[in-house]
């Protein structure tokens, strides 16, 4: 099997989202972690290294909060990040036309665009019912949580609820409802 990797393209919006919080001191600790943010052209990064990335930026930027709840900050913070870059603008401000039913799709196939090794499947139970699976939530299902949290309600979703069960700390399953 190939090594399983990052593509760069995660690493850049993850950390455009942060902004002016990536600071030096965290810029250091990710480095040490193998995550060097400063590269001329950065690269795809190990999974393990990209784990350890995202643990590291949660504790750092909210050491306040239960764990989960920094990771699920983290995810809701990329599809705010994303709408700042001229293309995500583009394309979120399209997603209440869209709707949350196709939203829900598109969010679901782009968890397999991030890496080379991830999994996903969408499940439908009825309008505005959805089970998500995933083969891999980073260490901590707030992560995927945050990302489908944002994007459901930038879609217009009212009442939207996004839990997560069968989390077995590398695969986690998603239950994903709102009012039709």
């Amino acid at each position: 099997m190939a090594e399983e990797i990052v593509y760069r393209h995660t690493i850049e919006g993850l950390f455009r989202s942060i902004g002016d919080r990536l600071t030096p001191d965290l810029k250091d600790k990710l480095s040490e972690a193998g995550l060097d943010l400063d590269a001329d052209a950065p690269s795809n990064t190990s999974r393990t290294v990209f784990a350890e990335a995202l643990r590291i930026t949660v504790q750092h930027l909210h050491p306040d909060v239960e764990v989960e709840e920094g990771y699920r900050r983290i995810g809701s913070g990329i599809i705010q990040g994303m709408a700042q870059t001229q293309l995500g603008k583009a394309l979120i401000s399209m997603w209440p036309i869209f709707g949350p039913e196709r939203v829900v799709v598109r969010i679901q196939e782009s968890f397999e665009n991030v890496n080379n090794y991830q999994k996903s499947e969408l499940l439908t139970q009825g309008p505005a019912h959805h089970l998500i699976r995933v083969s891999e939530c980073n260490g901590n299902p707030g992560y995927l949580r945050g990302i489908l949290e944002a994007g459901l309600a930038r879609a217009g979703a009212r009442n939207l609820r996004v839990e997560h069960f069968d989390f077995d700390g590398q695969a986690c399953s998603y239950r994903v409802r709102w009012d039709p």
